[in-house]
């Protein structure tokens, strides 16, 4: 499964757990999706239900970018690119009715604020590629909140945005191979 979608999967999976063990449904309580189709329609899956949607991905700069080695088998050493972290932005939208719909978001708030980092301990379903994910509350002003709204196609509803930090996507490539290093003479 592709990585994004594996880690917002597993995060979708427990948060309407939680949901669900706050105040069962027959139902789904989160759906990760857009809440209007391509056409501009409502996409039923989204119906009543808090709709996570990936806003945005971003590099995160901040990681050192040095080029590991790796043994490749003898006495010779595999170069390979540094993983590219990124960063997701994911909306929590709510698409309830208005008193269910912040009912829906506290809780969701409540979530993250209990559970706001995720190692394959506490998701089993995690990719083992994923060390860890760290969501992160993220203010939105008005403007921005307007325009994320704008992105999403639709009116305002209770919401929240997180920041979900250090993603890793490693290329399996080699780029070159190099030799061990060896001893000088006088170390023989």
């Amino acid at each position: 499964m592709m990585l994004i979608l594996n880690a917002l999967e597993c995060v979708r999976q427990r948060l309407n757990s939680f949901l669900h063990n706050a105040n069962p449904r027959n139902d789904e309580w989160v759906a990760l999706s857009n809440v209007l189709d391509q056409k501009g329609q409502e996409v039923p899956e989204a119906m009543d239900k808090v709709v996570m949607f990936l806003a945005n991905i971003t590099h995160e700069t901040i990681q050192s970018t040095y080029t590991p080695t790796i043994p490749s088998g003898g006495s010779r050493y595999a170069v390979v690119s540094p993983p590219l972290y990124i960063n997701l932005y994911v909306l929590f939208y709510a698409n309830l009715a208005y008193k269910a719909a912040l009912g829906a978001i506290s809780a969701t708030i409540s979530f993250f604020q209990q559970t706001p980092t995720f190692t394959r301990d506490n998701l089993p379903g995690l990719d083992p590629q994923i060390d860890k994910l760290a969501f992160e509350f993220t203010n939105l002003d008005i403007t921005e909140l307007n325009y994320v709204m704008g992105l999403l196609g639709t009116k305002y509803l209770p919401s929240v945005y997180y920041k979900v930090r250090l993603l890793p996507f490693q290329a399996d490539a080699m780029m070159s191979q190099v030799p061990a290093a060896q001893g000088s003479k006088n170390d023989r």
